[in-house]
């Protein structure tokens, strides 16, 4: 029966003593892993000291499938019998797009400021060797939108068509400020969607007036002034945009509604969103300790390597 308790007890046993042999070791080389520890922390302290804060602008798009839009005087049906959620993906994934973040650069003119149009270290080290490999030096422009889509995070929810448009920047004003033109030049573009179609749609009618009426019927010249009316609008909405206050947070010449889709603009929050100084300890004290513990038990084992002294053989 001894015999048997002692084959089961035996690879606990041995696990035990594994485990009180380790933080035997650890505890040995207590001051080794407590150095690794304050070196990391101090270390940590300086790079955020030297972080600027970070604060970020959100600002939601909600669409409406359920109600049709008036567009100079052509009512135009929303897209409700299109599968919600696939038009939220499609509207968010537009928002994300190059071509949107480079309406907001020429909106804002942010191709002329340096904050957007200075180059990174790689991008410089690349300009230097770019005669060597043909590669040519990238534009302010491409600079700016590069720059600005990496700073722009869209999320969306098709349960309640909900799209948010958040921009992260040093500044609480500007990510506010970026985050609500972002919102509204994808609204100009759906606008000039909507143009485009009230515009198709006025020209299908004046073909079916022109073939019943005649040129010079009251309806039709009616119908051809709505049309000339309808080709200056879309016009206007073709040609870019540069915005008269570039300092508003919510700007005047904003788009705040356009085919079924409502902006409701960001506001400026000074609480910064980053660096997260909590999480950063948690991963530096881990990241840490796992170092220190493991260059102890390599300088353990290195001590078990080397040879001790010889002893001298005593003779009788």
């Amino acid at each position: 029966m001894s015999l048997e308790v002692n084959a089961i007890d035996a690879p606990r046993i041995h696990y035990e003593h594994i485990v009180h042999d380790t933080l035997r070791k650890l505890w040995k080389h207590k001051l080794l892993i407590t150095t690794v520890l304050a070196v990391a922390l101090a270390a940590q302290l300086i790079v955020l000291a030297f972080m600027v804060p970070r604060y970020t602008g959100e600002a939601l798009i909600q669409l409406d499938f359920v109600r049709d839009e008036n567009v100079a005087g052509e009512r135009l049906q929303s897209t409700a019998a299109v599968d919600a959620a696939a038009v939220v993906d499609s509207a968010a994934r537009i928002i994300r797009s190059r071509a949107t973040a480079s309406a907001v650069v020429s909106a804002l003119r942010l191709d002329n400021d340096p904050d957007y149009t200075h180059p990174s270290l790689l991008t410089r080290v690349l300009s230097r060797v770019g005669p060597i490999f043909d590669h040519s030096a990238p534009m302010p422009r491409d600079l700016a939108i590069t720059r600005l889509t990496n700073q722009i995070t869209v999320t969306n929810d098709p349960r309640s068509y909900l799209i948010t448009v958040a921009v992260t920047t040093s500044d609480p004003e500007r990510a506010a400020r970026l985050a609500n033109w972002v919102a509204s030049e994808y609204l100009r573009g759906r606008q000039l969607e909507q143009a485009a179609e009230a515009y198709a749609a006025a020209g299908r009618t004046m073909t079916a007036l022109s073939a019943v009426y005649g040129p010079r019927h009251p309806t039709y010249l009616s119908g051809l002034a709505k049309l000339d009316h309808l080709k200056e609008q879309l016009d206007a909405a073709r040609k870019g945009r540069v915005a008269e206050d570039r300092e508003a947070v919510v700007a005047r010449d904003m788009i705040r509604f356009a085919a079924g889709q409502t902006l409701l603009p960001a506001e400026v929050v000074r609480v910064p969103s980053g660096p997260n100084a909590i999480l950063l300890f948690l991963v530096t004290t881990f990241l840490a300790l796992v170092v220190g513990i493991l260059l102890a038990l390599l300088v353990e084992r290195g001590s078990l390597r080397r040879p001790g002294p010889s002893r001298p053989i005593l003779r009788e």
